[in-house]
């Protein structure tokens, strides 16, 4: 009797954890509906609807797609986008994820002055974009150009010339990026046994040695993770464009997270909102492929746990 007194306590207790649960969660899977399934699906059925003026869109077919490759043909707005987007996620990433593995490993060793960059590195992240942009316009534009007239060199502003402009938003965003990136690089650092440096130091193993055969190795998942999300972000990264130029920013500079923001955003955009809505589907089924694709090819030939573990040892 006892026993059976307990299972219905234990069923009722399980029952009313459940409706706590069941509540906890309602609010932010309601959210996740309505924000995120609610409007991607709209987007998506956008995408083969036409605007037929008042905020009336009657069913299109593919037409927005067959616009949308004339388009690519015809106007060099997508080309040159496109490019952009290319350069900055390549030599943004390379030189993003090299400086910042070589700064955190600065850190990391508790060198001379870290505290001072691990500070001079992260401000970027906690400081407000406009204000950052500002300050960055004056160095540029301003401070820069008088420099270098007060050793007698005429030239232009950094983002005033047009030779320079695209590299000095790709070096902006760079440097912006290394508060985040230095934070968990030097968190996974930390993470590495003291007992496996010390081995390697008394094996006579140099700086450069440990930096390569064990820190990267060893923090090889932190790295992948940072590649995968900015091959998922190569479409819809602005590289804080809109920040600088707001919507007048020349087409030389364009990329495609840029050009997909302006075009939203300005008045009248209504009328677009279908064809940007297939451009957001082709740029979708070019990037999910890929970044699975470089999912499987970073687990699949870079070191994997056993192998890291075996060399560390060796």
């Amino acid at each position: 009797m006892n026993s059976e007194k307990i299972r219905r306590l234990l069923s009722k207790r399980r029952t009313k954890d459940l409706i706590f649960y069941c509540l906890l969660l309602a609010f932010p899977i309601l959210q996740f509906c309505i924000f995120y399934l609610g409007v991607n699906f709209n987007s998506i059925l956008l995408a083969f609807k036409t605007y037929e003026g008042n905020d009336v869109y009657t069913w299109g077919g593919t037409v927005n797609f067959a616009t949308l490759f004339e388009s690519f043909s015809l106007l060099t707005v997508y080309r040159v986008s496109v490019i952009n987007s290319l350069k900055l996620f390549f030599i943004g990433t390379l030189t993003g994820l090299v400086c910042g593995l070589l700064f955190s490993y600065y850190i990391y060793k508790k060198a001379f002055m870290r505290n001072f960059f691990k500070i001079l590195l992260f401000l970027p992240s906690i400081i407000p974009t406009i204000a950052l942009v500002l300050m960055f316009k004056q160095i540029a534009d301003g401070a820069i150009p008088a420099l270098m007239m007060s050793l007698g060199i005429t030239a232009k502003g950094l983002l005033a010339n047009p030779d320079t402009t695209f590299g000095t938003i790709i070096f902006y965003n760079v440097w912006v990026g290394f508060g985040v990136s230095v934070l968990l690089y030097v968190g996974a650092m930390e993470k590495i046994s003291e007992g496996v440096v010390e081995a390697a130091r008394l094996d006579g193993t140099r700086y450069f040695q440990e930096f390569v055969y064990i820190t990267v190795p060893l923090v090889w998942d932190t790295m992948s993770t940072f590649i995968i999300v900015a091959v998922g972000g190569i479409f819809v990264n602005q590289a804080n464009i809109y920040a600088f130029y707001s919507d007048g920013a020349e087409e030389y500079v364009f990329t495609i997270g840029y050009y997909l923001y302006k075009e939203t955003v300005k008045t009248g955009a209504a009328a677009d909102y279908p064809i940007l809505s297939a451009f957001g589907i082709l740029l979708s089924l070019v990037t999910i492929p890929l970044v699975y694709a470089v999912k499987y090819l970073l687990g699949r030939f870079g070191p994997t746990t056993e192998e890291r573990r075996r060399k560390v040892e060796e």
